[in-house]
């Protein structure tokens, strides 16, 4: 589903407009589809004008900024170009628009219309307030749904025609019409596996239908064998978190921002869901996504260079 951020252009008058009135521009110069990613990012990043330009109906713009191959991304701040990509690089467009994207401050439009919001939309859940400034935690983190071990992959009591697995094995948010359903009741225990050590910052829980959305969640991680009498009755510490998602953090897929100290070196994430916010027997997600970064390893070659010394 395309991002309700993404501005389609038809006229070369209305990118010249955008370039007057928005501090920062990015366009997509495409013959027909882009990548989900783009439109993920027109989520996230609510200080930036995503566009998009057919390059068959605008010629002379794809001209103007010598687009030769598709897709390309550019980059414009202030009416001068500052940043292009050429090709499908999903975390090359990442850097580039975090690279790029302004500070909260500085993203106040001379239009006065208030169309892209306020920026970014991660949020932590109460009463974690949030610390540091948003961009900067955009640039810390990454989604790390690429390094999934999806033979790991588990949802206990999911509906077999409607599996965790066929919303995350894309490695992409999902956007389609697949999703995840409880079966039994509607707890459910996902066990998220990444086939490296990542860490952790924060969890995006999306549900079109929020009120079968989760609502009492706890998290931990690391645990080879879990099941729900396991996680059902542990509070913290003995569990990493425990979390009541506000109902428009599922609905709008806002970043629920998590105790990264307690998630520094994870294998595997586990999620229990213990309620919806319907008081409902199934409970529903449509999109699940992991941010942080992935821990760097030392090659083998560098551990001997180092026995060796």
């Amino acid at each position: 589903m395309a991002s309700p951020f993404l501005r389609h252009i038809n006229k070369e008058s209305e990118l010249n407009q955008l370039l007057d009135t928005k501090p920062v521009v990015v366009i997509d110069f495409h013959a027909t589809t882009i990548a989900p990613v783009y439109s993920q990012l027109a989520d996230e990043f609510k200080t930036v004008t995503f566009t998009k330009v057919d390059v068959d109906k605008l010629q002379p713009v794809a001209k103007k900024y010598n687009v030769s191959a598709m897709p390309t991304f550019v980059v414009i701040k202030d009416k001068k170009v500052v940043g292009e990509l050429k090709g499908a690089d999903p975390r090359g467009l990442r850097a580039l628009v975090v690279k790029h994207a302004p500070k909260p401050s500085e993203s106040s439009e001379a239009s006065g219309s208030g169309e892209s919001g306020p920026a970014p939309s991660d949020v932590r859940v109460p009463p974690y307030p949030s610390r540091g400034d948003a961009n900067e935690q955009h640039q810390l983190q990454v989604s790390l749904l690429e390094y999934l071990d999806l033979t790991q992959v588990n949802c206990l009591n999911e509906n077999p025609e409607h599996t965790l697995k066929s919303i995350i094995e894309s490695r992409l948010r999902n956007s389609g019409p697949a999703y995840l359903e409880s079966d039994a009741d509607e707890q459910l225990l996902l066990t998220i596996p990444f086939n490296q050590v990542v860490r952790i910052r924060s969890i995006v829980i999306h549900t079109k239908d929020a009120q079968q959305g989760p609502k009492d969640i706890k998290l931990d991680i690391n645990k080879p064998a879990l099941g729900f009498d396991d996680i059902e009755d542990a509070k913290e510490p003995a569990v990493v978190q425990e979390i009541t998602v506000p109902e428009d953090f599922v609905a709008e897929g806002k970043h629920i921002h998590l105790r990264f100290v307690r998630l520094q070196r994870v294998n595997s994430l586990h999620i229990f869901v213990s309620s919806n916010h319907g008081g409902l027997d199934e409970t529903r997600i449509d999109a699940i996504d992991v941010y942080g970064q992935p821990v760097a390893t030392p090659s083998l070659a560098g551990l001997k260079k180092t026995e060796d010394d």
